[in-house]
């Protein structure tokens, strides 16, 4: 009883610190201190499990944190660096560019501004598995995507809303919450991809796009004409004539290559044909970042400048070792320091006491980190807090850790989209001049029909 009142006071405060902004890392990392320092004086079971122990209880507190950053790193860490990386390397190609003026070029053969503002969303949502960063895809919709929907006689509030709303659902290999789901899961990002995220994926693309496309309708008829918006689509009317392109076409090849590479070679694909060819997301990484310098060198035959560009992928691996990975870690941490005081299977022997079986719980946690991902305008954070412990449940419901983090992954970005304090939309709403919770405001309904169409979809195919 001692041990579960000290989980629930730990995790109400670690809640409460992370919706106050206070660093989520330092939190998570003290909350876990915490809690396995409680689980040794209290003598709790299953305690502290180690592969080796120090020796003294005292120690073994810290060599939870040496085991889960050893671990972490040399997996997990190490592909979510590499994707970091690569997105900075391609940013400073502008190859995402390129790769917008290939496959958004049909645009323009649509005429109706509604279905045009759909297949605008439908685009971006391609572009984003290249481009995992929210605020990224958000800032580089607005210099390509946005113009173009103007100029066709989309209305502001509408094309900033489908732009704002890019990264819905996490796709792609960049995605930091996908890759963390598969280590936790212990299966291959192509796999988690291609059996667990496109089985819900195929019925939330429709439902998103179906009703943001009454939704913006609806709004736009109750707000009237924007008054600048004549204006506006003067403006880059003039500046489509003077557009010049720094990056080949050529270049958008670039972007997609990881994702290619890991579509293909993998055992799902290759291996029907009798292949037995695996590569991860280094690998991937680095054949494409050896691609794009012999690129750059064909292109602008400065061979020292070239590899000196290599410092912008390695520049970017720290950035995103320091902003992502730690958090991971931490969130771990605090996983395992649940698990140790026995937080976790007292949360299941409640569970099924109260006769409350897996999808119940799934339901509970995910309005949880959707509300905690809405009020701090990102879902990291509550989402690696708890994905830490959802294999110990999977296993006590008998079904697959998959099964329950991919709802929960979900949730972040729903909870994240609905937020007026997220980067990614503050950053669109600054660019376009408009406010963010008027973007949240024209966005709500759809995404809680997502939310709803989420849950279904978790009972009725996942489970």
């Amino acid at each position: 009883m001692v041990a579960n009142t000290i989980a629930l006071v730990v995790i109400f405060c670690v809640g409460y610190m992370i919706v106050k902004k206070v660093y989520p890392t330092a939190v998570l990392f003290l909350a876990g201190i915490i809690l396995l320092a409680a689980a040794v004086i209290l003598d709790t079971d299953p305690g502290i499990v180690l592969k080796k122990e120090t020796g003294t209880a005292l120690f073994n507190i810290f060599k939870v944190i040496e085991e889960v950053s050893s671990s972490s790193l040399a997996g997990l860490g190490l592909n979510i660096m590499c994707m970091g990386g690569f997105a900075k390397y391609m940013d400073k190609l502008e190859a995402g560019r390129a790769l917008y003026d290939v496959v958004g070029a049909p645009l323009k053969y649509i005429k109706n501004p509604y279905l045009l503002a759909m297949a605008g969303f439908c685009v971006d949502q391609f572009l984003g598995m290249a481009i995992p960063s929210a605020s990224g895809l958000g800032l580089l919709m607005m210099v390509t995507l946005y113009p173009v929907l103007i100029r066709a006689g989309v209305t502001r509030m509408t094309a900033v809303c489908v732009i704002a709303s890019g990264r819905f659902f996490d796709l792609g290999p960049g995605s930091a919450s996908c890759n963390m789901a598969c280590k936790t899961a212990g299966i291959e990002w192509a796999d988690y991809f291609l059996n667990w995220q496109m089985s819900i994926y195929w019925a939330l693309l429709p439902t998103m796009l179906i009703t943001m496309y009454f939704t913006q309708k609806y709004w736009d008829k109750k707000e009237g004409i924007d008054p600048g918006y004549a204006a506006l689509q003067e403006q880059f009317r003039k500046e489509a004539l003077n557009e010049t392109k720094k990056a080949p076409k050529i270049y958008a090849l670039l972007t997609l290559l990881p994702l290619i590479l890991l579509l293909t070679f993998n055992p799902i694909v290759i291996g029907r044909f009798g292949y037995n060819i695996k590569i991860g997301i280094p690998t991937a990484v680095f054949i494409t970042i050896c691609v794009a310098m012999i690129c750059e060198f064909i292109r602008t035959r400065k061979g020292v400048e070239v590899m000196s560009s290599l410092k912008i992928f390695f520049e970017g691996m720290g950035k995103y070792f320091a902003l992502v990975v730690t958090l991971i870690i931490a969130g771990q941490v605090f996983g395992k320091g649940l698990t140790a005081i026995g937080a976790v299977n007292a949360l299941i022997s409640g569970a099924e006491s109260l006769g409350l079986g897996v999808f119940s719980m799934i339901i509970v946690m995910g309005v949880i980190i959707g509300f905690i991902a809405f009020l701090m305008g990102s879902g990291n954070a509550p989402f690696y807090s708890f994905a830490s412990i959802c294999p110990q449940i999977a296993e006590k419901f008998g079904v697959h850790a998959a099964d329950i983090l991919l709802p929960l992954q979900t949730m972040t970005g729903f909870g994240r989209t609905m937020s007026p304090v997220t980067g990614g939309i503050v950053a669109v709403a600054g660019l376009a001049g408009v406010s963010p919770f008027h973007i949240v405001k024209r966005n709500a309904f759809p995404l809680v029909c997502c939310i709803i169409m989420n849950f279904l979809l978790t009972y009725f195919v996942i489970l």
